[in-house]
């Protein structure tokens, strides 16, 4: 309907233990997100995740993680009429692994085909950390991860997309440090040389300036490599929110992703793993985000928003009612100054289960606190607003 969502249980409509999913919307515009439950200590768990709107010939996963009974699997989807023809490569601390089961691996037109990535014999079994790159020989198609671990370090499943693109900065707009969560992120270079990487870190202050106090670590990614920063390990990183972003003046050559894990008071562990955002070649950035639906339970900063221009701007929340956007009483023109972070409480009765908007007069990022359990996950909004 106009103004409105619709919502599909793909459990209804097929069966599987990995269903890959197209959805082409006819006669107008709009955005879909793909939400995942799954069974936890203290309710449902979920994770939630923007989808793709395009194919391409590469893709890349620099978080992994296969140690004892964490499970990854690879999922390539082909969405198209012809088949597709990859190779797939594994980055861990050993080398790269290119197993020859997957050189040359068919992916049939209109299926999923899922790989184990920890699979024993064939894959990278027991792996603290192990980035995966996927490179189509022919055709082109899409490429997302299903992660589920369940030990002292993670907990709960976590659904992504993998990185489509190589980029030299990735931002992060919401992050952790505590004794109640951790944190680490993942650079891979797929590349043939080294590369240096600078992460800087802004926590969250009183006056929420991502410029204040920014904690920067410097680290080498050699090539086809995987180098891994413990925001927790960083002592000039004060506890609290804070966000990030990862440059390198090397190139194009990189990628981002950061695995989040919040535990809940009952002890309750939820992992969230994504890609950071990656600035375009003509430093363009979205002005406005869309959340696809609101929380169904009140959330206290359930939205997390960065300025990235060095002049204060001005951002808005709406839903969308009969006749188009409506403004949130009490969130609209709120003053995000500039270069800062500010956080938005999602607890007002018309953003529950309801689209809301967020637009800004300037380039801004914005993620979300998402309900998982008795904890949260965390996931981006989608960028833009639905076009005609």
């Amino acid at each position: 309907p106009a103004f409105d969502r619709v919502q599909v249980d793909v459990d209804a409509e097929q069966q599987g233990t990995f269903v890959a999913t197209s959805v082409e919307i006819l006669g107008g515009g709009g955005l879909v997100e793909q939400r995942a439950f799954y069974p936890a200590s203290a309710g449902l768990g979920q994770s939630v995740t923007p989808c793709s709107i395009n194919l391409s010939s590469e893709w890349y996963l620099a978080e992994g993680y296969t140690v004892d009974l964490a499970e990854q699997m690879l999922l390539l989807s082909n969405p198209s009429a012809d088949q597709v023809v990859v190779d797939v490569s594994f980055h861990t601390a050993s080398g790269t692994i290119e197993p020859s089961v997957y050189n040359g691996l068919p992916v049939q037109p209109y299926s999923v085909r899922v790989i184990d990535v920890g699979v024993e014999g064939g894959g990278a079994r027991g792996e603290a950390s192990v980035g995966v790159s996927v490179r189509a020989v022919r055709g082109a198609l899409m490429v997302g991860r299903s992660m589920t671990a369940d030990d002292d370090r993670r907990g709960g499943t976590s659904i992504s997309m993998a990185a489509p693109l190589l980029a030299d900065r990735w931002w992060f707009a919401d992050g952790v440090k505590g004794p109640q969560a951790s944190e680490r992120f993942s650079v891979l270079n797929p590349t043939d040389e080294a590369v240096t990487v600078r992460a800087t870190f802004f926590p969250a202050g009183e006056a929420e300036d991502v410029a204040a106090e920014a904690v920067t670590s410097v680290i080498e990614v050699a090539s086809y490599d995987v180098a891994v920063i413990d925001a927790g390990a960083l002592a000039e990183l004060s506890e609290g929110d804070h966000s990030a972003v990862f440059s390198t003046l090397d190139g194009r050559s990189i990628v981002v992703d950061r695995a989040l894990t919040r535990v809940s008071p009952s002890g309750v562990k939820v992992t969230s793993i994504a890609a950071g955002v990656p600035e375009r070649r003509d430093g363009l950035a979205p002005t406005s985000w869309l959340v696809a639906a609101g929380p169904s339970v009140e959330v206290e900063t359930g939205l997390v928003i960065i300025n990235l221009d060095n002049v204060d701007r001005e951002v808005s929340l709406s839903t969308y009612g009969s006749n188009g956007l409506v403004a949130v009483e009490g969130s609209t023109k709120m003053m995000l100054p500039a270069a800062s972070r500010i956080v938005v409480d999602l607890t007002e009765t018309e953003v529950l289960g309801r689209p809301i908007a967020v637009e800004s007069t300037g380039r801004l990022l914005v993620e979300r606190r998402v309900p998982s359990a008795d904890a949260f996950s965390s996931a981006w909004a989608i960028a833009g607003m639905p076009c005609c």
